[in-house]
Formats: C-alpha cells, sequence, structure tokens
C-alpha cells in the first residue's frame, strides 16, 4: 500500500441554523430565527474558520441549513464578504434558498457578492404536498423565486424534490417533474422522504394519522424521475442528482469523491487533515466553545486507512461513472478489486454491480439497492493485508 497523495484544495460548508419555521420532514438542526440574535453566531462561524487557518485552496463554498435566506440580507451578505476574505472567490459558491424569501434584491446582492449558483427548496410542485411537508411557501413562490434569480443574472439554479410524500401518487409525481423541468433549471436533486426519528411527521405516521408511501410505488416514481430527467437532456451523475452538463454541484462531489470539506456552524460534519468531526448541535455551547477558543466538537475520528478506502469506496459508488480504480489506488494506496473482492463477485452475480477495467460501478439495477450494496463494503475490524 502507498501512501496517498497530499490534498491541495478543499471545500467550505457553513450551516446556517436558523430557519422562520421547522418543516415537518426535516432532521437537520436548525432554529427558529425568532428564538435567536443570529450575530454571536456569524461572529462564531468566522472565528471558527480562523481556528482551522486552512492554507488549502478553497474550492467551493456551500452555504445551507436551516435556511441562509431567512437572516436579513446584509447579515448574510456581509457574512460571505467575511468568509470569502479568508478564503479568496472559490470557484463555486452556493446558498441553499427557500422560495418563501426569495426576492430580487436579494438574489442581485449575493451575486455581486460572487455567489454563483443557488439551490431552491422547491420540493413538491402539489400545494397539498407541501403541507403535508410543512412547507412555507406556495407553488407561485417556487415559480417566482427562479424568475428572480434569472433576473438577477444566475444562469446555475438548482430545485430540490421530494418523492413518497404521504398521499402523493405517481401522477401528482410526474406533474411535479414536469413543473420543475418547465422552469429549466440547471440541476435537480430528487430524494425519497426519510422518516427522521422524532420528526412531526414521523410522529404522525407512528399515530396513524399518515401513512408511508408503498416501496413499489416509490420505485416507480424514481423509474419516472430517471427516465423523464434523461429525455429532458439532464445527465444522471449521482443516484439523487441530474444536471446539465457542466452544471453538476462541484462543492457535492467532493463529498463522493470523499475529498476534504471542513464544516463551519453548530451540527456541521467536516472531513479534514484526517479527520472526520461533528460539531455540537446547539447554538450556546457551539458560541461558547468558539469564543473560548477552541472547537466545538461532539465527535471526533482519525479514521484508519483501510476505513478511508471503505468510505471512499461506498460515497464513489454513489456515482454513475462509479469507483475510477486508478484514482482509487492513488487516492487510498488500496486496490478496490482486491480490498473488496468478495463484495463485487456477489453483487456481479446478482446484477447489482459492474467491474470494468478502469471502473467499478452500480447497474440501472443496483441503484435501486445502493444501501444494500453499501453494506458489503464495509470491512472488517481487522486491516487487510
Amino acid at each position: 500500500m502507498k501512501p496517498p497523495p497530499a490534498q491541495t484544495d478543499l471545500g467550505l460548508y457553513v450551516h446556517i441554523p436558523f430557519c422562520l419555521r421547522k418543516c415537518a420532514y426535516c432532521a437537520f438542526y436548525s432554529e427558529p430565527l425568532g428564538r435567536h440574535d443570529p450575530r454571536p453566531v456569524i461572529d462564531a462561524l468566522l472565528a471558527e474558520l480562523a481556528l482551522y487557518a486552512p492554507a488549502e485552496t478553497i474550492a467551493t463554498l456551500y452555504l445551507g441549513g436551516g435556511s441562509p435566506t431567512c437572516l436579513p440580507a446584509e447579515m448574510l451578505c456581509g457574512l460571505i464578504d467575511a468568509l470569502t476574505t479568508h478564503t479568496g472567490q472559490p470557484t463555486e459558491v452556493t446558498v441553499e434558498c427557500n422560495p418563501a424569501q426569495a426576492d430580487a434584491a436579494l438574489f442581485g446582492a449575493l451575486r455581486q457578492r460572487g455567489v454563483n449558483r443557488l439551490s431552491i427548496g422547491a420540493q413538491s410542485f402539489d400545494p397539498d404536498e407541501l403541507n403535508t411537508l410543512g412547507r412555507p411557501h406556495s407553488v407561485e413562490a417556487i415559480r417566482l423565486a427562479v424568475a428572480a434569480a434569472r433576473a438577477a443574472g444566475f444562469d446555475n439554479i438548482g430545485l430540490d424534490l421530494i418523492f413518497g410524500i404521504p398521499g402523493s401518487t405517481v401522477k401528482t409525481f410526474a406533474q411535479s417533474l414536469e413543473e420543475a423541468v418547465a422552469l429549466e433549471p440547471t440541476h435537480l436533486s430528487a430524494y425519497s422522504l426519510t422518516w427522521e426519528k422524532d420528526t412531526p411527521m414521523t410522529q404522525a405516521m407512528d399515530a396513524g394519522r399518515i401513512a408511508a408511501a408503498d416501496e413499489a410505488v416509490e420505485r416507480e416514481m424514481y423509474r419516472l424521475l430517471c427516465e423523464t430527467l434523461a429525455a429532458h437532456g439532464y445527465r444522471h451523475y449521482e443516484i439523487s442528482n441530474f444536471a446539465r452538463t457542466g452544471y453538476e454541484c462541484r462543492h457535492n462531489l467532493r463529498y463522493w469523491h470523499n475529498q476534504p470539506v471542513i464544516g463551519l456552524g453548530p451540527a456541521a460534519s467536516g472531513w479534514y487533515r484526517g479527520q472526520r468531526t461533528t460539531n455540537i448541535a446547539a447554538i450556546e455551547p457551539y458560541v461558547a466553545a468558539i469564543r473560548a477558543g477552541r472547537f466545538a466538537y461532539s465527535e471526533a475520528d482519525r479514521p484508519a486507512a483501510f476505513q478511508i478506502a471503505s468510505e471512499t469506496a461506498i460515497l464513489g459508488l454513489r456515482l454513475t461513472e462509479g469507483v475510477e480504480l486508478a484514482g482509487f489506488v492513488q487516492m487510498t494506496g488500496y486496490d478496490a478489486g482486491q480490498l473488496f473482492a468478495e463484495a463485487i463477485s456477489a453483487h456481479e452475480q446478482s446484477g447489482l454491480l459492474k467491474l470494468t477495467p478502469t471502473h467499478l460501478r452500480l447497474t440501472e439495477k443496483g441503484r435501486s439497492f445502493a444501501d444494500t450494496v453499501a453494506c458489503d463494503f464495509i470491512t472488517s475490524p481487522d486491516e487487510p493485508k
């Protein structure tokens, strides 16, 4: 095994832990903005970046949440100014946007500060489904948000969708897809609804007030998703992500290639200089730790080399192109074909994996069973020889 090469660039993820109100399905850490003064958090984010003092080039900057656009415009713009003063101008700067908080003035101000990509949380184009999800916006607000983004000069606009919403049907999802495509975004993400513990939606299901979508219906929705977007010229580059050529999300590609990302903010996760970290998911202790000049980790771990190889394979298999074998050796020091020989053989025989001289990838059938395949790429506690 040879050592992997040094990484010369990295991504920066900034978690804005505020929203106007919590959506019924959401388990990401956030607090209602009305209950907090956001300024101490903004100050702590910048102080946390100073603790890291990265010397590498910041290639991508991603502001997520929560909902970054729920912040006062001058505060959000000031944060971006301060971040890019430290990092220089990244190649890709993304801000997540709730359609309820979108307007041309805000988008124009973001564009002036070097933001060149917006990710708009549409989730559905069906009013009843938006209500079920607890989304604070209308269908028309999605259309207005896209129009405002274009008026401000954005040409890289992503939309997020959810399928498998209680009460949804293949027909309602087809309508959402049709309306999403009609807005001509450059990027579309579509995820099956995840039933997260302790969310209002999961509690409602447990109480019998709503029911999860049938698995066969979800599979049909996913098939429809892939076929529809392919027919409209979108490249299926990751299990849940589709883009016009050249508009793949560079920041998220860093995660799937297991490349370094620093995570700033409460609950943010990072992978930097051989350490995986997760910050405290609470505003006050996070701010207190940073003010005291120390990191606010709730978890920090340095995985062994073979564990990194396992993670790299699992993440890489989410990509349509799969794991590039020569690059895997260069990055991890391991030969994927040897390290995962048993799993590869089993899943090739079942038609879920395909091994070529250059790549290891999921088959079309295998994408529907990605989590099952991934379980067999977790290496044993004993490092392979």
